[in-house]
Formats: C-alpha cells, structure tokens, sequence
C-alpha cells in the first residue's frame, strides 16, 4: 500500500468521482422529497444526459490513470487471468442463460408478466427513468450497453484499482461497492437494496479474473434484461387484463 499524496492524478479522478455523483445523489434524493411538485423531464432526454456524464467521468478516469503513468491492464482492462478468469467466464454465460430464460418465461407466462407487473408497480424511482414508446425502449438499451462500459470502467476499474493502493483489496471493493449503491439512491432504500446482489456479483467477478470485461457483459445484460422485461410486459398489459377478466368472468369469453 502507497500513500496517494504524490499521485496528483489519481487525487483528481478520486475528487472527480466524489464531486460528481454527490451531485447526482443530492440532486435525485431532492427529486424524491419534491415527489409529484419535482420538475420532470423526457426520459431520453434524461438518457442522453445521463450517457454523456458517464462517457466523460469514464473518459476523466481513464485520462487521470495514463497521466498517474499507471497500465491500463492494473485497472482490469486486460484479458482474464488463470482459474479465476475461466469462473468469471462461468458467470457471464449463467448471466446469458438466465437472461433468455427470464424473456422466455415472461413472453410464454401470463402470471409471471402479472407478477412482474405488480414488482415494476412498487419499484420506487423506476416513474422516473421508464421507457414508454419505442424510441424510449431503444434508448434505455443504449443507455444500458453505456452503463455497462463506462460504469465498470468507474467503479470496479479506476476506484477499485485507486482505493487499492491505499488500502487492502478488500476494503478497496468494499468501499467502491458502497459508493456505486449509494451512487443509485434515485431508487430508494428498496431499490439499492435489491442492487447489492448483483453489484456483489460484479466485484466477485473482477477480483476473480483480473478484468473488467465479464463484469462489463454482465452489468450490459443486467440493464438490457430490466428493459427488456418492461417492454415485453407494457406490450402485453391490455391482453393480459382481457385475459384475466374473461378468466374472472368480468368479460364474456
């Protein structure tokens, strides 16, 4: 372990990273509080804006470890390494399976959209960022594929990697895992919650292969899973209430 003080970039990027997402977490605990009175805006509009903050942290990270005079492969942009890498490997094809599995049964099952419907109901924050029309669907998978890269690259690449060189690996991973919940607190208690699983699944990957790139496929398919579920379930909310109201008898069959 190396104390940070001579290492001016890596001081920039830690402050960037702090600045800029107590920001974004002040601003959306705010949005919260207002509730209904909170102004809104267009949800690709919030996408976009959202993209080009991650693109630019990413890019102020990136910048700041060249300019330390640090390898890239330090911060996990290098392939896989040895048994770990091949388990890490492991996790993105059970991500795959698991993924085709839940579209499957959510396109084939009433009940499992019925379910899915009522858990998307009590999401706290989700009004905020749910993509309605088509447009809106092909800009949250953008966005998901953005997250997945420059996310990665944030908080399980340059923090993890910075943190590190002041403390042990595992109060490193740790304390990057802290922040990225907190860095979701649009979502509410609930909602950082029920992240911690697979923000813990992502960190076991990386430290586990020595990359950032399975983590980066399994936070991609992760969001791109979520929106995908919305869409198949917004597509079928008429004819699934037909269905069940003929069921009941609310509706001749």
């Amino acid at each position: 372990m190396q104390p940070l003080l001579d290492q001016p970039a890596l001081l920039a990027g830690l402050a960037a990273i702090i600045l800029m997402f107590g920001f974004t977490i002040f601003r959306d605990l705010r949005h919260r509080r207002l509730g209904p009175d909170a102004p809104t805006k267009p949800v690709q509009r919030q996408y976009r804006n959202t993209a080009i903050l991650l693109w630019l942290m990413c890019a102020a990270c990136l910048a700041c470890w060249a300019l330390a005079g640090r390898p890239f492969a330090d911060m996990g942009l290098q392939s896989t390494q040895g048994w770990g890498g091949w388990l890490a490997w492991g996790f993105v094809a059970a991500s795959v399976g698991y993924a085709l599995y839940s579209l499957l049964v959510t396109a084939l099952s009433r009940e499992a959209r019925i379910k899915l419907r009522q858990d998307f109901a009590k999401t706290d924050g989700l009004d905020l960022i749910r993509p309605r029309t088509a447009g809106d669907h092909a800009g949250f998978q953008l966005l998901s594929l953005t997250a997945g890269v420059t996310e990665e690259v944030i908080f399980r690449g340059f923090l993890l990697a910075t943190l590190a060189i002041i403390m042990p690996v595992w109060a490193a991973a740790l304390t990057s895992m802290t922040i990225f919940i907190l860095a979701h607190a649009y979502q509410g208690p609930s909602g950082m919650i029920r992240i911690t699983p697979i923000t813990a699944l992502m960190t076991v990957v990386v430290l586990l292969g020595g990359s950032l790139w399975p983590a980066i496929i399994i936070h991609a398919i992760a969001d791109a899973l979520a929106g995908a579920l919305l869409a198949l379930v917004d597509a079928h909310e008429a004819s699934d209430a037909r269905s069940e109201a003929e069921d009941t008898g609310a509706l001749p069959a």
